[in-house]
Parts: structure tokens; sequence; C-alpha cells
């Protein structure tokens, strides 16, 4: 079987191209049955996977992306004779490619929650996401949150979509030397050991500011305690958030390192004493997995998909109570056997996910799916 896989995702940041770069780095090697077709949107990525045949389809504003997703790329499925076409961000084309389609609909995030996306993002998936759900031969979603809003909203049947839930970099898991994490965090990113960590885009839904409330209570009621360390980019409405950090007098304690390569996030995690993720609302929930790996105790909130991710290995709280929030991370730094347990189960934890799981199960589905007809 001949299966393409549209990898444009890996030019951005965030979730989507971590999911198809740990997919592909699994699958490709797993698989010698299949010969592949990865499609990237920028010639600049042509040689990122050797074990298939790469193809670049220019295409990275907005008038030139539709026309890529929707012309170029199924026009290319059929010149490559494909057997199957997998789309990994909730978008299948409009034209045909002349072979079934799965699609990875992460969650209906943009849909369910409109105004975390710009105008001109939510007609994209007001008319993508309805589509990509009802028309793909068959859907893989993250979690069983995302699972039941997609069967709810679009009336998608059982045997048509099913959780394949995400892997993490090996490396997470690989303890590096205290003297070797100090160095790298000290010496590249300007922070020492021991904080409070949270790594994700800054902007609303990620609620940054229960967060920040929270630190600000914590700082009341233990002495000396550690500083906060944000990692990540700067997404959309956050000039509150600093805002209210200065307002609060915690500028000296509040680091924003900024966009982190990934190869540097193991050390970082490791570092920390506590991380907290506090998201409104999230497809799977992927950074509080990474800190588990690394042996770090969580503290995250108890909606959507997040409690499926961390289990009982973690501390789960509403995450708009401030004095809730502000009291679990407490726990964490002034209870060392509570640290140590949550470690343990954290590791536990995370050993049931990895992205070797995720190629085993979206092969199971390419297996199923390819060779029955054109149908999209």
């Amino acid at each position: 079987m001949r299966i393409a896989i549209d990898a444009s995702t890996i030019s951005t940041q965030g979730g989507p191209r971590t999911y198809v770069l740990g997919l592909l780095d699994a699958l490709l090697p797993m698989d010698k049955d299949n010969e592949y077709v990865v499609i990237y949107n920028d010639a600049t990525h042509l040689g990122r996977f050797p074990l298939a045949k790469e193809v670049a389809i220019p295409g990275k504003k907005p008038l030139a992306r539709l026309w890529r997703e929707h012309v170029r790329l199924p026009l290319l499925c059929r010149d490559e004779k494909v057997d199957l076409l997998h789309c990994p961000k909730s978008a299948i084309p409009l034209i045909s490619p002349h072979c079934p389609v799965v699609v990875t609909l992460h969650d209906l995030i943009p849909i369910k929650h409109s105004e975390t996306e710009g105008r001109l993002a939510q007609l994209y998936w007001r008319l993508h996401i309805p589509r990509a759900a009802r028309k793909s031969r068959f859907v893989m979603t993250d979690s069983e949150h995302a699972k039941n809003e997609i069967i709810s909203e679009y009336a998608v049947a059982e045997d048509r979509i099913q959780v394949v839930p995400l892997g993490f970099e090996p490396v997470m898991s690989q303890q590096q030397p205290r003297r070797e994490v100090a160095q790298l965090v000290r010496d590249r990113h300007g922070i020492g050991e021991g904080y409070i960590l949270y790594v994700g885009t800054i902007q609303p839904r990620k609620n940054l500011q229960t967060l920040i409330e929270a630190y600000a209570l914590l700082r009341e009621s233990i002495p000396m305690p550690p500083s906060m360390v944000i990692v990540g980019r700067k997404g959309w409405l956050y000039d509150d958030l600093f805002v209210r950090i200065r307002s609060l007098g915690l500028e000296e304690f509040v680091l924003f390192t900024g966009f982190v390569p990934d190869e540097d996030l193991p050390a970082i995690y490791a570092g920390a004493n506590v991380f907290a993720y506090l998201s409104l609302f999230e497809g799977f929930g992927l950074p509080p997995l990474e800190a588990m790996a690394c042996g770090i105790p969580v503290v995250v909130s108890n909606t959507t998909s997040i409690p499926e991710v961390v289990g009982d290995a973690g501390i789960t709280v509403e995450p708009t109570d401030v004095s809730a929030v502000a009291e679990a991370i407490r726990e964490v730094l002034v209870n060392p056997s509570l640290s140590i347990t949550l470690r343990e189960q954290g590791l536990k934890q995370a050993a049931r996910f990895s992205w070797k799981n995720t190629a085993e199960e979206v092969l199971k589905i390419y297996r199923s799916v390819g060779g029955h007809g054109d149908k999209t």
C-alpha cells in the first residue's frame, strides 16, 4: 500500500507539529510493508524523513495554503497513485484524491471555543472540521473526551472513530545528571534549579492568569518560595497577564523564557520542583505527560481530556479556583513524601504512552481502511 501523509504542520510550533514528527519518527522505521509519501509545505524540510518519498508543495500564506490543501495535494495523490491519504490536522481536501482519507481530528476547540481563533481561522474551521468528521473514511482523535464531543456534534458512527493517544519523546524519560541539568538550564536560559514550571503557548485558554494569582497567594504562605518559569511563545491576548504580574510586584520572580527548542525541554522539566498546567480545555494535554515522563510532580486542571492523560498520578484542581491551585502547589513543595509519591506515580503513568504505541495503532487503522475504494 502507498500511503501519503500531509506533514505541513511541521512548519508550525505546538501540538500539531509534535504529533506529526512523533508519529513519523516512530512509524517509518516500524512499517516495512508499505510505501510512504511525506508531503511538506516547505522545501527546507526535504531530507527530514529519508525512509519515505518526500515531496514539497509550497503554500503557507492563506490563499496559497487553500490551493495547496484542496487542489494540489489531492492531485499529487492521484499522480503518485496513493492508496490512502492521512490528513493529521483536522481538515481534508475539498477535491477527492480518489483514495480513502483518514483524518486526525485532535479536538473541537476551534468550534466549541471559537473565541480562541482569529476571524479567518474561525471561518476555516467552521467549514473544514464538520466536513472532516463527516466525510473522512475514518477519524482518529486524541482522547475519549474529544471522541465523545465529535460523536455528539457530528453523529459520527462508533465504528468510524477511534482514540489514539499521543506519545512523548523518549529523551524525556532519560534522566540527565543534575550537574548537566543545572548547567544547561542556567547557562542557556538564565534560570536556576528548583522552580514552578509551566510549558505551553501564552494565550487565554491556558489560564495563566489563575496560575499567577495562585503564585502570588503561595508567596504569602511559605518562606522563600521558588521562582516561576513560564516556557513558550507568545500566542495572543497576553498583555493583561504581564500587566497583572507588574501590579502584583512579581516581575523579578516570574521568568518568561520564550520559545525553547525541543532538545532543551527535558533539562528544563527535570530542574523543576512542580509542574502546573491549568488549561481550561485541551484535546490531549502533552506538557503534563512530558513532565511526568521527566519525573516531575504535576498539578493540573480537572477539565476536558487532561485527567485522562494524568490519571491518578497528579493533583487535579478546578482550574479557576485560585486558592485550590495555590494549596495544591504548596502541598507538593512542602511535603517531600507527597512529592516522591507523585514522581513515582507520574513515571508509571507516562510509561503507558509512547509514539511507538501511537504508530502501532495508526498502522492498524491504515491497514483496515486502505484499499476499500475511492470515497473520501
